[in-house]
């Protein structure tokens, strides 16, 4: 179930790795080196989906 707030995307881990195809270590080094923003809510990550396209934007232009 994806959430959104004033019509912002919010992902969870598990959509996250999804869309981009990658593991859960991946998922936390590109948290950790802020290649990825996102927050944690209790016990569980969120990310934005404009995160994602930013990302995906940049390893694109490289």
């Amino acid at each position: 179930m994806r959430e959104t707030i004033t019509g912002k995307e919010i992902l969870t881990r598990e959509e996250v790795m999804e869309i981009l195809k990658i593991g859960r270590s991946t998922f936390y080094k590109l948290l950790q080196t802020g290649e990825l923003k996102g927050f944690k809510e209790g016990n569980r990550y969120k990310v934005p989906a404009e995160s994602i396209e930013e990302y995906v934007d940049k390893r694109m232009m490289e």
